[in-house]
Order: structure tokens, then sequence, then C-alpha cells
């Protein structure tokens, strides 16, 4: 069925005019590239022809394939005047569109080649590496659009997915220089930054980008397009922020506040744009809050101890700590969603609970501090830290003075008692050992007497 599809295909290409035959074009191409990431690891390891043996493109290797997925883009994509004053709407039938995506493929033109542009964007960029290979060293490829356009974009390398796709948003951008609304031009400009960033090999690409970025900003400042480019400098902000640490990295502690302003900035000023969606999406992100504990899972008894609280935007917490028996713990250990774990304790009487402020530095920041936990009789506890906002964290503890050291070797099994505050050896102490010969079969139980 998938042969006699493309020979059809092929037949009413032959038959076609622009932009009927562009169109099929493409989608032929689109075929044999999804074709392809259904099969990826035969064809891998298939050994390359000389040339393409017939026209059963299921026996063809790598190369051949994509020779020809290139040869139908590249030929997808002529006639360009027809194609850009080709409007979506004659081919509306065969068209899913989405919600506001006019504004960002107002044309036929624009559709073919974005959908191009998924086949040239691949990584699959590996399966020819000639000594002559194209790369992306030039500076303004990442600079203003005017910079970027006036690249002459000429390789021995014609055959490279990166230079393919270059030149598509060369022509993209001419394409939508003169357009009255940039949106379009805008889109695929950021779309092209991004890229040039993730492949290019200079060093300082990073640095380029925020600067083109705010310079296309500062050029469309009165037009809520500008905060499509604010949105990507607060991404950036935030991926730097990430980074942050005290010692190694302490330059960017800062960067979230940052990006966090910027976004509030494109919210006022245009509040009902995509940018402004997609800075709401990057605030929740930056104002979430995050908790963690841990602690010794062994403690003393009626001994002060501590837990390490990791945080990042919060103000305080309430402890709530809970005495339960051996099974109630290890039932509860064995629980993985948050939700029922908090579910399980809902019912529980508390042992003891407590409220305790954190720092908050305002860097939105994770941060570490240490909180003493009340003294604790003889048992197994299970402790909850939770904010006002339902975000919380829980640790299981024993307390005990009790603490073994195993001395087993080779088929003898040694245990030894000792007290762990000072570690004087214990006597006349009964316990009961549980021992698993099968994971799939539970424990079995022994009593013994430690001496």
């Amino acid at each position: 069925a998938q042969l006699k599809i493309v020979e059809d295909f092929k037949n009413e290409i032959s038959k076609s005019k622009a932009p009927t035959k562009n169109m099929l074009e493409n989608m032929l191409a689109t075929m044999y590239w999804q074709y392809f990431q259904q099969h990826r690891y035969q064809f891998y390891n298939r050994t390359n022809t000389s040339e393409k043996v017939d026209d059963d493109f299921r026996t063809w290797d790598l190369q051949t394939l994509f020779n020809e997925i290139q040869f139908y883009y590249q030929h997808s994509l002529q006639n360009g005047l027809i194609l850009q004053q080709t409007e979506l709407s004659e081919f509306k039938d065969i068209i899913i569109e989405q919600n506001g995506s006019k504004a960002f493929r107002p044309s036929l033109y624009d559709l073919l080649s974005h959908n191009a542009l998924e086949f040239y964007k691949t990584k699959e960029n590996s399966i020819s590496q000639p000594a002559y290979k194209f790369e992306l060293d030039n500076k303004n490829l990442i600079g203003p659009t005017k910079a970027f356009t006036a690249v002459n974009l000429k390789s021995k390398d014609s055959t490279s997915l990166q230079l393919q796709a270059l030149k598509i948003y060369q022509e993209l951008i001419q394409f939508h220089t003169k357009d009255t609304d940039p949106t379009a031009l805008v889109n695929v400009d950021i779309e092209r930054l991004k890229y040039v960033a993730q492949h290019a090999i200079f060093n300082d690409k990073e640095s380029l980008l925020l600067k083109t970025l705010q310079s296309n900003s500062d050029k469309w400042t009165a037009n809520h397009v500008s905060g499509l480019y604010d949105f990507e400098i607060a991404s950036i902000w935030q991926r730097q922020g990430q980074q942050y640490n005290m010692n190694s990295n302490p330059d960017t502690r800062w960067k979230l506040k940052d990006a966090l302003e910027l976004c509030n900035s494109v919210i006022n000023r245009f509040p009902k744009s995509r940018a402004s969606e997609q800075c709401e999406a990057l605030k929740s992100q930056l104002l979430s809050s995050r908790l963690g504990l841990s602690t010794e899972t062994v403690v003393p008894i009626n001994t002060y101890s501590k837990f390490l609280v990791n945080y990042t935007n919060i103000d305080a917490l309430n402890f709530k700590i809970y005495k339960v028996d051996l099974s109630q713990k290890e039932a509860f250990e064995k629980l993985y969603r948050p939700n029922e774990r908090l579910g399980y304790l809902k019912n529980k009487n508390t042992h003891t609970e407590w409220n305790e402020s954190l720092k908050n530095e305002g860097d939105y920041q994770n941060h570490a501090t240490e909180v003493v936990v009340p003294k604790l009789e003889n048992g197994h506890y299970i402790v909850l830290a939770e904010t006002q906002h339902n975000t919380f964290a829980t640790q299981t503890i024993q307390v005990t003075n009790f603490a073994i050291i195993d001395r087993s070797s080779g088929d003898d099994m040694v245990y030894q008692v000792i007290d762990r505050r000072n570690g004087k050896p214990q006597s006349g102490v009964s316990a009961k050992l549980r021992f698993q010969k099968d994971y799939n079969k539970g424990f079995h139980n022994m009593n013994l007497c430690l001496l």
C-alpha cells in the first residue's frame, strides 16, 4: 500500500502545475521522511550504493533516501512568488488549522517552507561527513536580520542539511521583511536565532544571541512582537540562573529575578498577546515552590536532632510529626505518589507540631537551612513539612539508642548491638531477624537473642 500511494503521488505530480504540484511534492518528501523515522535502524544497517537501484524506496540505502527527500523538498519551494501569493484557504480541506496559526503561516510558501525545515533541522546530519563539511562559523548568522540575510551561503558541502535550513530561513525573512504585520517575520527570526545558537561553533554565541534579541526587541518596542524577543531573553536568563553556584558561578545568582522582572514587564505592556502567555508560563516556573527534607534516618532517644531543609520560594513551614508502628512506616514508604502520602497522613493523630520561619533571599534560587527537631521518645515517626500553598515534603525516622554493627564473614552471620550514643556493647537484647530468600516470596521471621 505504501509503494502504491507513493506511485500515485508521483503520477499526480507529473500531471500537476504550481501551486498544487508544490504541495504534492512537499507531501511526498514528508512521507519519505516519516518512513525513514519509522524504519531508522533498517536504513542505518544498509550498505550505501553508488546509485539508486530502482524506484522502490523501501529498498534504498540511507543516502539515497535523504537525497530523494531533499530533491522533493527543494522542488516544492520553487515558483516561490506563486506560493507566496497563494492563500492557505485554497487547501483548507487538507490542512489542520490551529487557532491563530494564520498570523505565523499566512501563505502556502510559509507552510511548505516550515514543513521542509522540520527535515532540514533534524539531527540526522551525520549520514555523510566530508572533509569540507559545512559549519556555522560566521557570527553574522546570529546577528540582526539584515546581517543574516546578507551572508553568502555557499559551500562545497551542498547536501548539508544545515546549509539548506539556513537558506530557507534567509528566504522566509526576506519574504516577510516588508509585511505590515511583523508577526510572521519575528516568529521565523526567533526560530532562526535559536537554531543557529544550537549549532554554531563559535564560543561566545550566547552573548551574541542575547545582544541580537535585545536589539530586535528595541526595534519593535511599541509592538507586541517585541515581547516575543523579551521572552527569549528571559528564558536564557532563567537557564543561566539555574546554573548558579555560590562558589563556582556566583555571577548568575540574580538572573532568575531579572527574568521575572522582564516577564512582568511584557505581561503589563501586552496583556493579551502570545508573548504575555509565554511569560505567564515562565513566571509560574520562576515562582514555583520546591521543598526537600533530609536527615539521619535513626536518631537517639530524647535528643535534639536536625533536618536539612532545601527550599525555593518558601517563607515558612508547618512541621507535623506522626508516631507510627513499623508496619505503618513501611506501608508509608511504599507509597510513591505525593498525594497518596499526604492522604495516608490525613486522619493520623499528630504527635507534635510547630512552625518554622525560613529566610527568603528574594533571588528565587534554591537555599538550604537546618531545622531543629524536638526530642522524641523511642519509636518510629513520619515527619511532614508543608506550606500554606500545598507544597510539602516527608521523611521517616526511627528513634532508638540501639545501633547494630554487622560483623558477618563467610557463612557466619554476626551482629553486635551497641549504644549509638557512646558505642558501648549492649547485652541481653531480644531481637527479631527477618530474611528474604527470594524477592517474590516475601520475608521469613526468626527469633534470636543477641549477647
